[in-house]
């Protein structure tokens, strides 16, 4: 069951949930059921469809999840992906322009990310990519992207919000910033299969010393800007509740070992105590914040 749970990311699609409860919370909104279940659909479609996309690097990083894709193709494509896509666009025109174009641009950001649909020009201009995956970097950004977008706007936007204040930004860079430290992590988990199908990122084309040493300096860095701009009164000092995810990328990324890769990917599914560290953090801040 707990493996069923994990494996369709149905964890992932809860905290996306909870991300926006709290970040509602914390900006003085209430809480709009409509703004949860359409984050909630929107994680649990695209992750979704990133498993039935990932078929050469999943052939190593994960075979048995890759098997149960393909015998599942039918219902992840068309009715996880592409029926709840449309059922989240439908959601938001009732709360207009801005909540149904921001709702639109997660979807598209999470489609070309995950399905290799860039045509022949252009992938010969980027390198032989097809998809935003592909893209040394980009690789990298593009779902932290999502993250905080899904996260931080749309439940503003379906409030009725049009203009965003400084502190809306840093919350937002925050987010994307925690959720950017996950991403390099679970490549460390995933060299083997991202070097097999063609794929740099941060964690392979980086030694494994120096992918830590990275985190842990852009994580202390992060660290720092959130407490000066507590300082500022930017954000309420309740936001150093946020600094305990800092501490805890530094923990992890420090923890990995090149003579134990097995243990790495064991090591990296500790990302899922931290993604659950950061919705708690969440909370607390906007619980302070009032």
């Amino acid at each position: 069951m707990s493996n069923y749970f994990f494996r369709n990311k149905i964890h992932l699609s809860l905290l996306s949930a909870l991300g926006v409860c709290t970040w509602s919370t914390f900006f003085d909104l209430a809480i709009n059921p409509w703004a949860v279940l359409v984050v909630f659909l929107l994680t649990l479609s695209i992750y979704q469809y990133n498993r039935l996309t990932d078929d050469i690097e999943d052939a190593a990083n994960e075979t048995e999840n890759l098997a149960d894709a393909h015998r599942h193709e039918f219902l992840i494509k068309y009715v996880l992906f592409y029926f709840l896509s449309a059922l989240c666009l439908v959601i938001a025109v009732f709360f207009g322009l801005n909540a149904f174009l921001i709702t639109l641009f997660t979807q598209a950001v999470g489609f070309f990310y995950n399905q290799k649909c860039f045509p022949d020009w252009l992938s010969v201009r980027l390198g032989g990519a097809r998809r935003l995956k592909d893209l040394y970097i980009i690789k990298n950004l593009t779902p932290p992207l999502d993250w905080a977008t899904a996260m931080i706007l749309l439940p503003l936007v379906f409030a009725g919000g049009k203009d965003f204040s400084p502190k809306v930004w840093i919350c937002w860079g925050y987010t994307f910033t925690c959720a950017f430290f996950i991403e390099v992590m679970w490549d460390i988990r995933d060299r083997k299969g991202d070097l097999l199908s063609g794929i740099k990122t941060i964690a392979n084309t980086l030694s494994l010393y120096k992918t830590k040493v990275f985190l842990i300096l852009t994580s202390s860095l992060s660290g720092g800007m959130l407490c000066y701009a507590a300082y500022l009164d930017l954000v309420p000092k309740s936001a150093y509740f946020l600094l305990s995810n800092n501490i805890a990328v530094m923990f992890i990324a420090g923890s990995y070992k090149e003579e134990a890769f097995g243990a790495m990917r064991t090591l990296s599914d500790m990302t899922i105590v931290l993604a659950m560290l950061l919705f708690i953090s969440f909370g607390l801040v906007a619980y302070f914040a009032h």
